[in-house]
């Protein structure tokens, strides 16, 4: 995967989290100080990213199309590319 690949998917999963979080659930994030772009894109660098795929995966099966998107982004950057 490429890094534009991966900091793409790290911002779209960053802009789904912060939209599905409530009131108590950022502050949370904001007391630990936490930048949840940065925590993504580490996981996909590291390929460990086992959390990321599986809340992904329930956002998808909660309807969210946002994560529907995301999920075929990540799809894409790890199929082979055509020579």
């Amino acid at each position: 995967m490429k890094r534009e690949q991966m900091e793409a998917i790290a911002a779209k999963a960053e802009q789904l989290a912060i939209s599905t979080l409530d009131v108590e659930d950022k502050q949370f994030w904001a007391e630990m100080e936490l930048d949840l772009y940065n925590e993504y894109l580490d996981q996909l660098r590291t390929g460990d990213n086992q959390w990321l795929r599986s809340w992904i995966g329930q956002e998808i099966a909660e309807g969210s199309r946002e994560a529907v998107e995301i999920m075929k982004m990540w799809i894409r950057s790890e199929l082979p590319v055509a020579a």
